[in-house]
């Protein structure tokens, strides 16, 4: 009877920590796809190339206005910036996307475009028609991906233990 509560003692205590290690790694993994996702939604605030010494149509309409013209009410842009928490996951998703390399997948450019997509909230499905793949064959490739960086990283944890823990 006593080795029947012993081994039900050791169940107990390594489902417990099973279950630690499992939350560990889904926290990890929801963590990265954060980074991704905010990088990606700073990238739209960040200033795109322009020449500014050929002026588009709208910026000859636009200085064509004078103040004393009837009806003149341009009020000034609104020019939305990315902050510098959103800078710093901006760079931190360049490096993790910089993880993916031979070891994690056998192309890393296929898998580094599918991540940053991802990251841009494009749908399974657009996602599938683009790289040919079935959308659950692609989200399956996702998340193997995702569990490998996610691996990649807990190995290296104390190179990344300000950024992940």
């Amino acid at each position: 009877m006593k080795v029947i509560y012993a081994i039900h003692g050791y169940y107990e205590m390594l489902k417990k920590t099973l279950d630690k290690i499992l939350d560990e790694k889904i926290e990890l993994e929801r963590r990265i796809e954060n980074i991704l996702f905010d990088a990606a939604y700073a990238d739209r605030f960040l200033a795109k190339p322009n020449n500014r010494r050929c002026p588009s149509m709208y910026q000859l309409l636009e200085t064509y206005y004078n103040k004393e013209d009837w009806g003149y009410h341009v009020q000034p842009k609104l020019r939305m910036r990315a902050t510098p928490r959103q800078m710093t996951r901006y760079s931190q998703a360049i490096d993790i996307l910089l993880m993916i390399d031979k070891s994690i997948s056998d192309d890393p450019i296929f898998a580094r475009k599918l991540m940053w997509l991802r990251a841009n909230k494009i749908p399974w499905t657009k996602l599938g028609q683009m790289f040919a793949y079935h959308r659950v064959t692609i989200k399956n490739i996702y998340q193997t991906i995702l569990e490998q960086i996610a691996n990649k990283i807990r190995i290296n944890i104390d190179n990344y233990d300000t950024i992940y823990i």
